[in-house]
């Protein structure tokens, strides 16, 4: 029993040992600087195209657009930055993105703005 176990233990220490050396963590480099891929022109045009509609949107829309879907701030952060209530927040977001979405010509949000969710079409 003493030779199995110690067998065991060797095999688990060896495989770990490779998982090491095949994934290294916290290398010298950042990770995005191995990406040598550069944005394509469609992305790019794409970019300056929301970049011009966001600008063409009321600016209090904006704001809460940036802050709330650009920035990850919650919707309790927003307000308090706004300096207004909560509701207020998620009627300007979504207004805000609806205004955003025709401005883009686009029909539905999954499209650009968000990730269809499971069961939502």
């Amino acid at each position: 029993m003493k030779s199995w176990l110690f067998t065991i233990m060797r095999n688990t220490y060896n495989t770990a040992v490779r998982l090491k050396l095949r994934e290294v963590t916290g290398a010298e480099r950042c990770i995005s600087e191995n990406c040598s891929t550069s944005a394509n022109q469609e992305w790019v045009s794409r970019a300056r195209e929301l970049q011009d509609a966001l600008h063409e949107i009321h600016p209090e829309m904006r704001e809460v657009i940036i802050l709330v879907s650009v920035m990850g701030s919650s919707y309790e952060e927003a307000a308090e930055i706004c300096g207004c209530a909560i509701g207020t927040i998620k009627s300007r977001l979504n207004r805000g993105k609806a205004q955003l979405l025709e401005k883009l010509g686009e029909e539905n949000r999954h499209s650009v703005l968000e990730t269809p969710q499971q069961g939502r079409f």
